[in-house]
């Protein structure tokens, strides 16, 4: 989502720049997906469950309460439409179950041109490219808001009605893109006298285009089955601004403020009269509520949140408190939030703006969760070692191919692309075309491998494959029996080989895999100690042996490393006393051992 800064700062007051701002909507979960030019627009990553981020509105309000300052929402007027006459009236007619909601509002006596600049500026730096100034404010308030709407010119309507139904097969629409399309029953279609002049959601018509002739529109806005929508826009390959937001779950709620903005603004920048039309919305949307749970609250963030400050940060990001508790707070869910689903959404939204760098770093007071790892994911994890130890890559191909018409090939209905339309019954194409980049680039001795899935279709059943398969630009057969090898594996049927390639079903491998005893070490820790002793020369190594043998310790044995002479009365040894790790006697074997020497044979230690 990209967010001029110009267009954000509508919205909140502020002095940060691009930058610091970036950091902010960073701590929010929002990173960019691109670095920061001297255009000042903020490219954010989308966030796909959460469509009120596809706004300016709905990022400014994140980052509104994050920085605790006012949101500033356009003021809209609530002066209602003209009721048309029957002539004026356009009746709406939804022969389609895909339709929750569609409004329209009629326009007359406009004047269609150039936008103002503020207008233009804001969908340039969002790369939009401005049009009309009709056009451009179905735009504008579609960024602003996220909801989609369009406009189509009255005088061109082949009819005077608009229905909406599924297309007829043979149906043929020209895009506004000058793009002819074949229809099919599956797709829904706005019509009027019966001819095609949108597809429902995804792109409007030639033929009802507004232009600077235009002087009477109809607006509209709808809440479709975002299903339908993400489906019709594959089978045609349209992605634009329209389908980015009409394909996820949108609420019927959210047309109202976007039709009340478009209309104050196609009266201040075009002029005219707007008349109320048909609203097609047979099933309201009912509130939902939502119940938080202090005791909830603090298990999960580890900190002492008071249900004040919560309920601050809810009423900030608009959530309505319908009932405080002692202990609870209920609330009602705004409709643009169409992701909450349970307590812990709302948790997370206080989370976030609270600012997760403030959830202390503290041990875990509760036992750490049991590893509920796969095996299959270890033993594969394991299989990556072994090959990458014998020199191999890993690499990680794409799973849609091209359908080359075997009959257990999965086929999908909503491809993006006819070289992209099936799932890979083999793991080996995509592992070749790799090899081939390699020897590109004069690499020639190289193998590669790829730990994943394939998919077939047999008996109207989906199977999913777990393999590993090998590929190389040479034999592949001392890498099949090394790694084999490695496993415990002597002979077995798990897999197929040719001269360069190699494929073995993962779960298959497990199952005949066979633990790695190794060697048990004898090998035990010791501990060590070197005293130095200074002894009359009449002493000699034996003497200070025979004294130390009648002793009771716990050392294992006395080893001498050297014998220097000092001088005429003194001799130094240098001896080594080892004793197992564990032992606890070691200070007190050493004193004994220098008290018995020192009485027997009057030998004094530097030690």
């Amino acid at each position: 989502m990209k967010i001029p800064l110009i267009w954000l700062k509508d919205y909140i007051d502020t002095n940060k720049s691009a930058a610091e701002l970036a950091s902010s909507f960073t701590q929010l979960g929002l990173m960019l997906d691109k670095p920061l030019d001297k255009t000042n627009v903020l490219d954010l990553e989308q966030r796909l469950n959460r469509s009120d981020l596809l706004s300016i509105i709905g990022c400014a309000r994140d980052l509104a309460a994050f920085e605790g300052i006012p949101l500033k929402l356009p003021k809209l007027s609530t002066k209602p439409g003209l009721k048309p006459k029957d002539e004026i009236l356009i009746p709406i007619k939804v022969n389609t179950p895909a339709v929750r909601r569609f409004q329209t509002r009629i326009f007359k006596g406009i004047k269609v041109g150039p936008s103002p600049n503020w207008l233009t500026d804001r969908l340039k730096l969002y790369c939009m490219e401005p049009i009309n100034n009709i056009v451009d404010i179905t735009n504008f308030v579609m960024v602003e808001y996220g909801q989609p709407m369009h406009a189509q010119d009255i005088a061109k309507l082949p009819g005077r009605d608009i229905t909406i139904r599924s297309a007829k097969n043979g149906e043929k629409l020209t895009t506004l893109l000058g793009t002819e399309i074949k229809l099919d029953a599956n797709i829904p279609i706005l019509t009027s006298g019966n001819k095609p002049t949108v597809i429902l959601g995804v792109v409007g018509g030639e033929l009802t285009g507004v232009t600077d002739s235009t002087t009477d529109i109809i607006l509209d806005s709808g809440n479709y089955d975002s299903r339908v929508i993400r489906k019709s826009s594959r089978q045609f390959k349209i992605m634009n601004e329209t389908v980015s937001r009409d394909d996820k779950f949108l609420d019927p709620r959210a047309i109202d403020l976007a039709m009340a903005r478009a209309t104050d603004l196609i009266l201040e920048l075009a002029g005219g009269m707007y008349y109320t039309n048909d609203d097609y919305y047979p099933n309201p949307v009912v509130p939902k509520t939502q119940t938080l749970r202090l005791s909830r609250l603090q298990l999960l963030s580890g900190m002492d949140i008071s249900l004040t400050t919560a309920k601050k940060i809810l009423k900030s990001l608009e959530y309505s408190v319908i009932e405080e508790g002692e202990g609870s707070l209920t609330v009602e869910i705004p409709y643009f939030r169409t992701d909450v689903e349970v307590e812990d959404d709302l948790i997370s939204d206080i989370l976030r703006i609270h600012n997760y760098t403030l959830i202390p770093q503290i041990s875990l007071s509760t036992p750490i969760p049991v590893d509920i790892t796969p095996d299959i994911y270890r033993f594969e994890e394991r299989l990556r070692d072994l090959l990458v130890a014998q020199g191999a890559h890993e690499h990680i191909t794409n799973s849609l191919t091209t359908s080359n018409g075997q009959s257990d090939e999965v086929v999908l209905v909503n491809a993006l692309s006819t070289d992209q339309n099936s799932l890979r019954t083999s793991l080996i194409p995509g592992l070749t075309h790799v090899l081939s980049t390699y020897v590109k680039h004069k690499q020639p001795s190289i193998t590669v491998f790829e730990i994943g899935k394939t998919f077939t279709k047999q008996n109207n059943k989906y199977l999913e494959h777990r393999l590993l398969t090998v590929c190389a630009t040479s034999d592949v057969r001392d890498s099949l029996a090394t790694l084999l090898h490695s496993l415990g594996i002597i002979q077995s049927n798990i897999g197929a080989i040719t001269p360069t390639s190699y494929t073995l079903d993962t779960q298959e491998l497990m199952s005949l895999t066979k633990n790695y005893t190794g060697i048990v070490s004898e090998f035990t820790h010791t501990t060590s100690l070197d005293l130095s002793l200074l002894s009359p020369t009449k002493v000699v190594y034996a003497d200070i042996v025979e004294a130390l043998s009648s002793l009771k310790v716990g050392w294992n044995h006395i080893t001498c490393k050297s014998m220097t002479k000092m001088n005429k009365t003194t001799n130094n040894y240098l001896i080594t006393i080892t004793w197992d790790g564990n032992s606890k006697s070691v200070t007190a074997d050493k004193n004994l051992a220098l008290k018995t020497l020192k009485e027997k044979l009057d030998i004094d230690s530097k030690s």
